[in-house]
């Protein structure tokens, strides 16, 4: 018997090509749903969001997308992401969002906010910003093994207050350091870095906490800062845009969001 065509019935399977997982990286918190714009360049289709706060892209052509995320409350993210190197069974993008000049502070962290201008007062918009605790008694975990220039993992004793990806700490130690970004949590105390470590280290070596965002369209700085902190401590910040920079120590305390000095960017050209 010859069935009729129109019975027929057409099945679409529906592929997950990409997951976008966007996370506080003060808090460790999903932010809310309202609060973000998470989108693919040149892709119209909008993402699907699931209750747990990830971002569903279905049934993408294999190939490079630039991703954007943008939000009132955190600095705006872009990041290009190729198909192709991502777990096909498990295709996340893990996004760490920082704290923009509309982050509402919650109750007990820890940072400083600072205002960054040029010469004529002009605000700074974009602005590369990098800054860390200077003093050892920050540490938020030490090497427990040697570790060799061009190893992209390193192991650690025990770490004050969990990491997630995108977090910067400065790794210090026999007269070296160099800031860090982490890309994955191992299991067995393992960090598996951005980028390959430029130096070698010593076991013993500190991990510091560090932080490296931008300045936000009116030029606010906001450092957050993570992990059991003495009272006092002392953090060196540093900006730079196009031929200007600056650099300057500050003192934040834990458990509080300090307002410091506005930084005044100067031009290096000779």
């Amino acid at each position: 018997m010859v069935a009729n065509l129109s019975q027929v019935r057409t099945i679409s399977i529906t592929h997950c090509s990409l997951v976008i997982a966007p996370i506080d990286i003060w808090t460790r918190r999903l932010p809310m749903s309202s609060a973000l714009v998470v989108a693919l360049e040149g892709v119209h289709k909008k993402p699907i969001r699931k209750p747990d706060g990830t971002y569903l892209f279905l049934d993408l052509v294999p190939g490079s997308y630039v991703l954007t995320v943008t939000s009132s409350a955190f600095i705006p993210f872009k990041q290009q992401i190729e198909t192709a190197e991502l777990n096909k069974l498990n295709p996340v993008v893990t996004v760490p969002l920082l704290p923009g000049s509309g982050y509402a502070y919650p109750s007990s962290v820890t940072g400083i906010s600072f205002s960054l201008c040029d010469s004529s007062g002009a605000s700074c918009d974009g602005a590369s910003v990098w800054a860390h605790a200077s003093e050892d008694s920050t540490a938020r975990a030490r090497l427990v093994q040697d570790t060799l220039a061009g190893a992209e993992t390193a192991f650690i004793g025990l770490l004050q207050g969990q990491t997630v990806a995108g977090e910067s700490l400065l790794l210090r130690g026999q007269g070296m350091e160099e800031l860090v970004q982490v890309a994955e949590v191992l299991p067995g105390g393992g960090l598996r870095f951005v980028q390959p470590l430029k130096q070698s280290y010593r076991r013993g070596a500190s991990l510091l906490p560090a932080v490296q965002t931008r300045s936000a369209h009116n030029g606010v700085v906001i450092l957050p800062f993570r992990g059991t902190l003495p009272r006092s401590f002392a953090v060196q910040a540093y900006a730079e845009i196009g031929n200007c920079s600056a650099s300057a120590e500050l003192t934040a305390r834990a458990g509080e969001v300090i307002t410091a000095q506005t930084l005044i960017v100067q031009n290096n050209k000779k």
